[in-house]
């Protein structure tokens, strides 16, 4: 049995090998040259933070939520923030009453998913402050009220990765680590403890989380990043399972959860990240692929309908997916970052109409010189265009987190 660290449970969703897998179709370099003049950069009311996620919550209002982290001593905490345009075009500022809401816990903001105004939710890592569960926080409408979650029996640390809010009730997964063993070591007087870290789910039922039991996997190492109700009887989970080195999938039918298995999707090396529905019903799945072959990188692009699973063939770029929204017309926008001696953030749109499908829409780097690492974590529509957040990290300086608007 293998035995993960704290630290390294809650860095597993961003953790990425270094193999990816080429299984994607070049596209001609024509769809890939996007102007950048309709992107505007916008100012985010924090610096030295972390925005992991942004949500369009209605009548032209958008959300982003992320982490700051303040070293005290030896102790490094996080604090949750969240930040509200309040219509296009408008300032960005604080949401302090959510901030305050948290009170003392320490955890970063992983997602958040808003279900209109008066039901939005963020969820995060295990919390001292409380008792170990894992935080998560609502919004009714009127306040910001903190439900912590359960993890399983004999969890020492866990996250929710993602989190999916309904009309029916919020769903969330992410991930455990749970001890399977413990024997003394006399001579050093500590315990020897091994863990596994494996993948669960939560159902918000409007009073409290609940557990929803998932599939035995084999192995010690799984996880799931993200989760996607098309409706109270077709809920996705995604992620990695470390068994085999590729990406999961699971399905609940309204009673059970199963492992699916999609040819193309499930059988490469690699790792899911987010869902997104489009218009048209379709379920869209974005991470990416890991070649063993040459070490290298692509985006995964995967899309549900009624004839099963079908991976997309996407731009010959080294890169790695980490959002994807719906966009009119069954079209989506994707977002991650590039690889290779440049670590930049890219967002690249798919169209179901044309020849060339993919068009890179030209997503301005926050900062475009020296040694820096760009990377794009969410993205969203709405009445404001395509809103993406990310966060740019340059030469051993705090990450600071950056908002880029394509009208």
């Amino acid at each position: 049995m293998l035995k993960y660290s704290r630290r390294s449970l809650l860095h597993a969703a961003v953790a990425t090998a270094a193999l990816t897998v080429a299984l994607s179709a070049p596209v001609p370099a024509s769809a890939l040259d996007g102007p950048a003049r309709a992107w505007a950069a916008e100012a985010a009311p924090y610096s030295d933070a972390t925005l992991l996620d942004v949500a369009n919550v209605g009548r032209g209002r958008t959300w982003a939520a992320g982490f700051t982290v303040h070293n005290e001593g030896q102790v490094t905490r996080f604090r949750p923030v969240v930040a509200e345009r309040a219509e296009p075009g408008a300032a960005w500022t604080p949401v302090e009453s959510a901030t305050t809401a948290a009170g003392d816990v320490s955890s970063r903001v992983n997602a958040m998913d808003a279900n209109g105004g008066r039901d939005v939710w963020l969820v995060g890592d295990d919390s001292a402050a409380l008792d170990g569960k894992v935080y998560t926080q609502h919004f009714d409408g009127e306040r910001w009220q903190v439900v912590a979650a359960e993890l399983p029996e004999k969890s020492d640390a866990g996250s929710l990765l993602d989190v999916d809010a309904r009309a029916g009730g919020a769903w969330a997964a992410g991930n455990a680590q749970i001890e399977v063993s413990r024997t003394w070591n006399e001579a050093k007087g500590t315990w020897n403890i091994q863990y596994r870290t494996a993948g669960i789910v939560r159902h918000f039922d409007g009073t409290a989380w609940h557990d929803v039991p998932l599939p035995e996997l084999p192995g010690e190492y799984w996880y799931l990043n993200g989760i996607q109700a098309v409706a109270a009887d077709d809920v996705w989970a995604a992620g990695y399972d470390g068994d085999t080195g590729r990406p999961l999938l699971l399905h609940y039918d309204g009673a059970t959860w199963q492992r699916v298995d999609a040819p193309g999707v499930t059988d490469v090396p690699g790792q899911a990240q987010k869902f997104a529905v489009t218009g048209d019903g379709a379920l869209w799945l974005v991470g990416e692929d890991w070649s063993p072959e040459d070490g290298t990188t692509r985006a995964l692009v995967a899309r549900h309908d009624a004839t099963g699973w079908h991976k997309l063939a996407v731009p010959d770029v080294p890169a790695r997916l980490f959002g994807v929204t719906a966009r009119s017309g069954g079209g989506i926008a994707v977002v991650g970052q590039t690889l290779g001696e440049r670590r930049d953030a890219l967002a690249w749109a798919w169209n179901p109409t044309g020849r060339n499908h993919w068009k890179d829409l030209g997503l301005p780097q926050p900062t475009a010189s020296g040694p820096v690492e760009n990377v794009a974590n969410a993205v969203t529509g709405g009445r404001a265009g395509l809103t993406v957040v990310g966060t740019s990290t340059a030469g051993g300086a705090e990450p600071q987190p950056f908002v880029s608007v394509r009208r």
